[in-house]
């Protein structure tokens, strides 16, 4: 198998996990599953669901695209890797700063 291919299908299924989350939290209004938050202190818990659920979703399509970008652009793998770290990374900051508007 194509390692590019191989890497792809390992970012894919990566990605899995981000969806289901960002659907349970998002879409279900889960917020239970925020790890470290206290449900009560939360003012708005539907902005607060569907911010969490969003960025969530947003990671997982930064991770389905490094994967993407790694198949067609084997050559550039470092670039692209370094780009998409560096944009999870921005997502999540931009989380949990998101996050404290919700708390009181």
């Amino acid at each position: 198998m194509d390692s590019g291919l191989f890497i792809f299908i390992v970012m894919l299924l990566a990605a899995v996990p981000l969806y289901v989350i960002a659907y349970l939290i998002g879409v279900k209004k889960r917020i239970g599953l925020i790890s470290g938050l206290n449900p009560d202190r939360v003012a708005d818990k539907d902005a607060l669901a569907r911010w969490v659920g969003l960025m969530t979703f947003l990671m997982g399509v930064v991770t389905i695209l490094m994967g993407l970008g790694v198949y067609l652009f084997i050559g550039e793998t470092l670039t692209i890797v370094l780009v998409g770290v560096a944009l999870i990374s921005a997502l999540s900051i931009a989380l949990i700063v998101g996050i404290q508007r919700y708390v009181s």
